[in-house]
């Protein structure tokens, strides 16, 4: 079942989206893009907060 995890979600003015079944490959791409679009260190408890966010999409 795919699941979803914005940005936005974590607290940033951004629309970007990353839509996956695998909640590691959610927590890769969300992590990237913090990164390189947003210029932030991804700290362990960023990525705890991310992976407590991912969410099921919705049919």
């Amino acid at each position: 079942m795919k699941k979803r995890l914005s940005c936005r979600a974590l607290g940033m003015n951004c629309n970007f989206e990353v839509h996956d079944e695998s909640e590691e490959e959610i927590a890769k791409v969300i992590r990237d893009h913090v990164k390189r679009v947003h210029k932030l260190d991804f700290t362990d408890a960023l990525s705890q907060k991310a992976r407590d966010l991912i969410r099921f999409v919705e049919a």
